[in-house]
């Protein structure tokens, strides 16, 4: 506790010294600079540029429409610009004569260098100045893609960051990973939209309505978030008005879909061949009299599902403003149909910026504000019966869609003889699920500049989302086993609001021309509410849509709802030090207190120190001409995680409607809900990272990093005694540790040539990561990945998080001979069975078998990016891919299993005696050998890469219209095309497998929804 009072007792010193000293000199005669900051390609203003004297304290910002004033003594100077995602300028020799007037213009070419402007917690800096590592991406690498989420941007362009499309359903989320997994809890980075933090993805804001996206990874640049920073931290700045002529932007984009390919299945007649080989080895009487009948009669149930999706997006954006105002208006509608039946996307934002500065420069007031409504109708993506690519794998392809001599709904056929899969078809069209989600985010915020050097900044935000699901059953008969005798409707919403205040003060300062100073100091307080309710009722006395209404039901009724409340207060403080542009430090402290842990754990600490040194900067550098930039740093830093249910720590009472008392009758009453524990406290993660920063020859650019991330106290859910009566699973408890460690690398080239007429850029950036389990307290192990013959993942000391764990396979028996010799498997085995592997030597095959047989995390991520322009012409290229990880197919303990259901073609080279195969076991419907438990059998390796974006645009030159009188001041035209091309040697529909069931169930393919093959055509108008 000393040190952390010492730490703020020296800030409030800092910030109190700054300030003091701040006093205004006695009035002098003095002259004036002025002038407009621009953007060197479009001659757009840049409203909120820093024009500045460095080393010193004189300096100002541009108004709303890009122009500034500066009072200064006479004499000559070195003035500087700089804006977010630009590269600073300067301009050297600036002579002031007293009461003259000097005119000075910037124009801003976009960052490619140290000199660029990014954005950091509660501010923004220079990269040459950061101690800390951020990536960015700028506007240029969103434009013109089918994009409907922001975070898919991020794929393939940051490395440590890993973004994995969880399903190819539209309007699917993604799984956003910074440095790997640091938690069986929760991973996900924090979002900070123009400075608002959210608890989840911005998914309602439109890639065309952002500036930037800058990333922080380690911990000591995401510790002035706090709790909230553990996993990384994401800002995105979206685009602002700008001060002059009224300007009106416009994107079209039209595109069609497909389902990149398709497993090869066995046709009808093939399929009745093996169903009669299972029966047959099983000691059963065959089911097809004929199977040779079948030939050309086979249903493909593939091209049943899989159609042609269609992408449709239109996007309008109006800017402009004066006098001190800027404002942004844009709104956008989405429409896309997926390539699956019945599953569809549509999507309508709406945003609004606004910004006032007084004439004086005193204080600006603004605001950010998002609306959003989107409406998906989704398809049975669960476990076996309920996955609709499950049942299209299985069902019997001897059958057709419908037969109309059957008296079944629809004529639905079915599968018979065992196979009791159900006819996808009809599991589709029976399917009637729509979510609903409306969203409201923004802030409001204050500036004022008392002084010069010191900006006060009040800030409010709000995040208010409000969800629905509403489903309906209807009644239908297709078989014994695929019915529905009784419809129903259900219901659920839920809403989630969050209101952050924020209060910060800033003070800038350079002492004796070399001390260059910034010192932040600012507290937030947090309130978020969650609550749901559900309903619902069956037997409804219509099944017409206008009618499927709770109250219309006669039959059974049910309800539920719950209410969750946390608080979060912090404070926090950053200085910044240079001396001199050559040696940097940084030291961020923030105190923060969350309502989720009881009041001894309620407060944490979470500081972090870091430093550079600019080598560049140094006269020894002077004559090394082919460095421009060179840097290196290295930071530590804290963060804390409070990912858990709001009431963890307490022991709580739940009720329930559904205690039987006396015959019939459903009494509510209450039971233990979970087991508190009043000594929870924070995860806390510590980080160690060291980079070099540097650009070289004017056009290449390199970024490396070298991390170690311990976590400990992990928050884990420790099972509890059956006896104590508790619904929870257990308790949550700290206990445990997790190490990260890897190593970053980006490399960037950008040149021209042909006179400038031929611009390119060409980058690639690698990531590695290792992850190991230190501790898991007095836990042996957690089980999770559920499916058909156990658990498939287990997280123990010394592996990875999330392994899969399973038997190892050694061939197929090939003679009895061979199955005497071995460890006893099973009664029933046989040759042509699989020969597992007895670890332990026991003479037996049973679970202490079992060993760890793959890792779902990659070995390393990588991506390769490319841009050139020539003349109106452009074309842009971005390949994304992971190496060494291992996925496991489970859907193959149906597709390659005992034959019951239909198969793979590959079940065609199935063991049929000594020597006819070495891996493709007998076929049995009562498996008896279990050849179909977890085991290595089914582990394949999960590397790809992806050509994940094409890109080929023509920009009409402006003669054109000008020619014409047209008052368009530009016109593009591009064809896109997204995950063109895969290569893999994974067979399954897509090798990019992301965490349907959290952390530990990552890399399970179940029968996911294929990301689909995409090209657009698109318009881009700016008037």
């Amino acid at each position: 506790m000393v040190w952390k009072r010492l730490y703020t007792l020296l800030t409030c010193f800092a910030l109190g010294a700054a300030l003091f000293g701040a006093a205004p000199a006695a009035a002098q005669q003095t002259g004036t600079i002025t002038g407009t900051v621009t953007d060197s390609e479009t001659g757009e203003a840049l409203p909120g540029a820093n024009v500045v004297v460095p080393n010193s304290p004189i300096g100002t910002s541009t108004g709303v429409d890009g122009t500034y004033s500066l009072s200064i003594e006479p004499g000559t100077y070195t003035l500087r610009a700089s804006f977010v995602g630009y590269s600073a300028s300067t301009e050297e020799d600036v002579t002031v004569t007293e009461g003259e007037t000097v005119e000075l213009d910037f124009a801003l070419a976009t960052g490619t260098s140290l000199d660029e402007i990014v954005v950091v917690g509660y501010g923004e800096q220079e990269r040459g100045e950061l101690t800390t590592s951020i990536s960015s991406i700028s506007e240029d690498d969103l434009a013109n893609r089918s994009l409907t989420d922001p975070t898919e941007a991020l794929q393939g362009t940051i490395p440590g960051l890993v973004v994995t499309q969880n399903s190819g359903s539209p309007g699917q989320g993604f799984s956003v990973r910074i440095r790997g997994i640091a938690s069986p809890g929760n991973n996900d980075p924090l979002y900070v939209v123009d400075g608002l933090p959210l608890p989840d993805r911005p998914d309602y804001l439109n890639p065309n309505d952002i500036a930037s996206i800058d990333v922080i990874k380690d911990a000591a640049g995401a510790a002035i978030y706090g709790t909230q920073g553990a996993n990384g931290v994401i800002l995105i700045t979206t685009k602002k008005g700008q001060a002059g002529e009224t300007r009106v932007s416009f994107n079209a984009q039209y595109g069609a879909s497909e389902v990149p390919g398709q497993l090869d299945m066995a046709e009808a007649a093939e399929y009745a061949t093996l169903r009669n080989e299972a029966a047959i080895n099983a000691d059963q009487a065959p089911v097809y009299e004929n199977p040779t009948a079948l030939r050309g009669q086979s249903t493909n149930w593939q091209d049943e599902i899989f159609q042609t999706g269609t992408f449709q997006k239109y996007s309008l954006g109006v800017s402009g403003g004066g006098d001190g105002f800027s404002f942004r208006v844009s709104g956008d509608f989405t429409d896309e149909t997926g390539i699956v039946k019945t599953s569809d996307f549509r999507q309508i934002n709406f945003r609004i910026n606004t910004e006032y500065t007084s004439e004086s420069g005193l204080f600006t007031v603004g605001e950010n504000l998002s609306i959003g409504r989107d409406f998906r109708n989704t398809v049975p993506e669960g476990n076996d019966v309920s996955n609709f690519l499950i049942q299209t794998l299985q069902f019997s392809p001897a059958q057709p869609v419908r037969d109309p001599s059957l008296n079944t709904t629809d004529n639905y056929t079915f599968s018979r003889f065992g196979n009791n899969a159900n006819n996808p078809v009809a599991v589709l069209d029976f399917n009637n699920s729509e979510d609903r989600a409306t969203r409201l985010a923004g802030n409001v915020f204050a500036d004022l500049m008392p002084i010069d050097g010191l900006t006060l900044r009040s800030d409010f935000g709000l995040d208010l989302r409000y969800g629905d699901n509403y489903s309906f059953t209807p009644t239908y008969e297709v078989s014994p086993t695929f019915r529905n005798t009784i419809n129903g409707v259900n219901r659920y919403s839920d809403q989630r609001t969050s209101l952050i205040w924020t209060n910060t003060a800033e003070y800038s300062r350079v002492f004796g021309e070399q001390h260059d100073v910034t010192v932040l100091g600012g507290t937030s307080a947090e309130w978020n509410t969650y609550e749901f309710v559900s309903a619902g009722a069956q037997v409804l006395p219509s099944e017409d849509p206008s009618l499927r209404y709770l109250d219309q039901a006669d039959g059974s009724q049910s309800a539920g709802g719950n209410l969750e409340q946390s608080r979060l207060l912090s404070y926090f403080s950053r200085l910044n030090y240079s001396y001199g542009g050559r040696y940097l430090a940084t030291i961020v402290a923030r105190y923060d207190g969350s309502t989720r842990f009881g009041e001894n754990k309620r407060f944490g600490f979470f500081p972090s120190f870091s430093a550079a040194w600019r080598l560049s900067e140094e006269d020894f550098m002077d004559d090394v001409e082919w460095v421009n930039d060179l840097k290196v740093r290295g930071g530590y830093g804290i963060n804390g995680n409070d990912a858990i249910d709001d009431f963890a720590f307490l022991t709580t009472i739940e009720t329930f409607p559904a205690y039987i008392l006396g015959e019939g009758n459903f009494t509510p009453g209450a039971t233990l809900g979970g087991a508190g524990n009043p000594d929870l406290q924070w995860e806390e993660s510590r980080q160690t990272s060291f980079g070099l920063d540097a650009t070289l020859l004017d056009r290449l650019s390199v970024n490396a990093e070298y991390y170690v991330k311990n976590t400990s106290d992990l928050l884990l859910v420790v099972p509890q005694l059956s006896t104590s009566g508790a619904q929870r699973d257990g308790q949550v408890q700290n206990a445990g540790d997790i190490q990260n460690s890897g190593f970053e690398l980006a490399l960037s080239w950008s040149d021209t040539a042909l006179d400038g007429d031929l611009t390119y850029d060409v980058g690639a950036n690698i990531a590695t990561v290792s992850n190991e389990v230190k501790s898991l307290g007095a836990s042996t192990g957690i089980d999770r990945g559920s499916y058909r013959q156990g658990n498939i993942t287990r997280t123990v000391v010394g592996q990875p998080i999330g392994s899969f764990y399973g038997y190892v396979t050694d061939g197929l028996f090939q003679t009895q001979e061979e199955v005497d010799e071995h460890a006893f498997q099973s009664g029933g085995t046989a040759p042509g069975d699989i020969r597992f592997r007895d670890l332990n030597d026991d003479g037996v095959i049973n679970d202490d078998d079992r060993t760890f047989i793959g890792n779902p995390f990659p070995d390393f991520t990588y991506g390769i990016n490319g841009r050139v322009a020539f003349r109106g012409f452009d074309l842009s290229v971005l390949l994304q891919g992971v190496s060494g990880n291992e996925l496991f197919a489970a859907y193959e303990y149906y597709t390659l299993g005992s034959g019951i259901f239909n198969l793979e073609e590959d079940a065609l080279d199935r063991w049929t005696g000594p020597g006819t195969s070495t891996d493709m076991p007998r076929l049995t419907v009562s498996d008896p050998n279990l050849n179909t438990r977890i085991s290595d059998r089914y582990v394949r390796d999960g590397s790809y890469l992806r050509l994940k974006n094409v890109t080929f645009g023509y920009t009409v030159p402006d003669r054109l219209f000008d020619a014409v009188g047209a008052s368009v001041r530009s016109a593009r035209v591009f064809v896109s095309g997204q995950n063109l091309l895969t290569l893999t040697g994974y067979e399954g529909f897509d090798p990019e497998i992301g965490e349907r069931n959290g952390v530990l169930d990552r890399g399970i393919d179940r029968g996911v929804y294929p990301q689909s093959r995409t090209v657009t055509v698109g318009l881009d108008f700016q008037f």
